[in-house]
């Protein structure tokens, strides 16, 4: 038995031992309509349940957002892991080991030496903590304390201090850790065969993930005059990757298993997130200076559908700004604009001004085309003490808001902003319709994209192999045929029904969603059609059974007498003509004995 099929093996016996609507009952209310369970979608923000559960095929599909998957794709989105995190907590689940056999060792290798990093950065965080609350520490503490934050949020955070260059390093050693290994955690740095702390003599911001593990470390540093970096972050490494980890999100996680989170908001430093959790706006995450990116857009994808942005007055507008807001449309996610008064930071505005005046501002977040008109807005000229500069000015800004609203993809939403802009530039509303039709135009002339989600669709024949499919998948006592199935090389059906004549072969029963572990993620429209394919009564399966397997033997038996029809017309020797008619005789008599049935 090979690697794979001994891995193919335990995948079934997780599942086997993991009934998927057992596994999201534990996360969700589930109600059972007929042969589906249901409820709201754990993916987005729903108020009408369309989250269904298949028994038979074990998995589920989201009629909503769309998503869809089995018990491990589920424990990967819920708990926002990877494949092999899920697969883990799968297993201790259900009480079983994963066979080491079907890990490389390659693989086995990279997670030990994760383990060790995360180990390290662990060890860190708890060195950093200590020195914060010790005698020396005391006057970052009450740096912190100036800055609003109460001791409280201090340790909710695990907020550290580094003292010198080589208290970590020591520590460390002290721990049997390797220092070479802390090096590429990015915790010490190296001088020649030197080993030093990285962000030594700064205030540390441990940046933790969604799963609760310290991966990197921020540093800001106390003194006034300093001939290195003021804030400086760990680099890049196996553990941390600025553009796909957010700061804050093991609390957004913890508060998303709550059932609780509505909404994220993003904001640009580690101190603005901390401020607003401690002001009670507990779903804010930081991007830790950097543009968004579309890694972290799915990231926040899998929490919420609606997003915040909340960034400096200065970045304000930016191009930097608008990319990474369309970055986060592109994604799905309703996004809001919020904006600072006088330009200040999120945390010195509720230092100054209290939560209220955050709040405030969130109820005035602008929605992103809102946002957009008005950033585009600013680049012209409309209070100009010359006629002819501000009937410009309002002639090019059309042009623009135009092309903005020529973006969006609802009627309702595209008539509401002409009537607004109609309100501010003077033009008519029927002009610009016309002028927004021709947009329109011009922009479906543009080379068309591939559209990734085109309607799944089946002829007769192949809609009645897949409900045989359906129907043997789900082991049921009717589902056997009299016949083989001619599968015209279809790879999807050909694997699919291997794997539910080796069940058979081996007397157990097929575990449907296996399909997904089969294909590695391919044919993903034909395994959601599976299991969107709805079963009724025991009576009314076995007959609708009984007449696909009726239509796609008829259809078969046809399909060979066509094709021996024309060999025989194109065969020029007698002898060989006559056997073709034979075969074609006692195949018009099959075909009479199936029309009887």
């Amino acid at each position: 038995m090979d690697k794979n099929e001994i891995w193919l093996n335990f995948i079934e016996e997780l599942k086997t031992r993991n009934d998927i609507v057992d596994v999201v009952a534990s996360y969700t209310n589930l109600n059972r309509k007929g042969n589906r369970h249901w409820a709201c979608c754990p993916f987005h923000h729903e108020k009408t349940p369309s989250f269904s559960i298949s028994p038979e095929m074990q998995m589920y599909k989201c009629f909503g957002c769309g998503d869809s998957g089995d018990v491990i794709t589920f424990v990967q989105k819920i708990e926002s892991t990877d494949f092999m995190g899920a697969v883990e907590i799968l297993a201790n689940r259900a009480g079983l080991q994963i066979p080491q056999t079907t890990v490389d060792k390659g693989v086995q290798d990279k997670k030990k030496r994760k383990q060790a990093m995360a180990q390290i950065c662990l060890e860190s965080a708890r060195f950093y903590n200590a020195h914060l609350f010790s005698p020396q520490g005391q006057f970052a503490i009450d740096y912190l304390k100036k800055r609003g934050l109460s001791v409280s949020t201090i340790k909710r955070f695990g907020l550290g201090l580094s003292p010198d260059w080589d208290g970590l390093k020591r520590h460390l050693y002290s721990k049997k850790l390797s220092l070479e290994l802390a090096y590429e955690c990015g915790v010490l740095g190296k001088k020649g065969d030197r080993y030093y702390d990285s962000l030594g003599e700064r205030l540390i911001v441990p940046i933790i993930n969604s799963l609760g593990e310290v991966i990197a470390f921020g540093g800001r540093s106390m003194k006034k005059d300093v001939d290195f970096a003021k804030y400086k972050n760990t680099q890049q490494t196996d553990l941390f990757d600025k553009s796909k980890n957010l700061f804050g999100i093991n609390l957004v996680s913890k508060k998303k298993k709550q059932g609780t989170l509505d909404y994220i908001i993003v904001v640009e430093g580690y101190m603005d997130a901390i401020a607003l959790h401690q002001a009670g706006f507990d779903s804010a995450v930081a991007s830790m200076g950097t543009s968004l990116t579309k890694e972290q857009a799915k990231l926040m994808k899998r929490y919420v559908e609606r997003v915040y942005i909340c960034y400096d007055g200065d970045g304000a507008g930016t191009k930097g700004t608008l990319r990474g807001l369309e970055i986060l449309k592109a994604e799905g996610l309703d996004v809001r604009v919020m904006s600072m008064p006088d330009g200040v930071d999120p945390d010195e505005l509720i230092l100054q001004y209290g939560a209220g005046a955050f709040q405030q501002a969130m109820d005035d977040a602008l929605p992103l085309t809102d946002y957009k008109l008005k950033i585009e807005k600013t680049h012209f000229n409309f209070n100009s003490k010359n006629e002819a500069d501000r009937q410009d000015a309002k002639r090019k800004y059309t042009i623009k808001a135009l092309e903005i609203i020529a973006q969006l993809g609802h009627p309702v939403e595209m008539e509401s902003y002409l009537i607004k802009l109609s309100k501010e530039t003077g033009f008519s509303l029927d002009w610009l319709k016309r002028s927004l039709a021709g947009e329109k135009q011009a922009a479906k002339q543009q080379p068309a994209k591939q559209n990734g989600n085109q309607k799944f669709v089946l002829d007769q024949h192949k809609k009645a192999l897949y409900y045989i499919l359906k129907c043997m998948l789900a082991g049921e006592d009717y589902a056997t045929l009299n016949f083989e199935l001619d599968l015209d090389d279809d790879e999807f059906l050909t694997k699919s029904f291997a794997y539910v004549n080796k069940c058979k072969s081996e007397d157990k029963k097929p575990v449907p969603s296996m399909l997904v572990d089969i294909f590695e993620g391919k044919y993903k429209e034909n395994i959601d059609y599976l299991q969107e394919t709805v079963f009724t009564t025991t009576i009314e399966n076995k007959q609708f059974f009984a007449d696909c397997a009726k239509l796609v033997q008829k259809n078969q038996v046809q399909n060979q007498i066509e094709k021996l029809t024309k060999q025989s017309q194109d065969e020029p020797e007698q002898e060989k003509r006559k056997q073709l008619w034979s075969q074609i005789a006692t195949l018009n008599k099959q075909l009479i004995e199936i029309n009887k049935r």
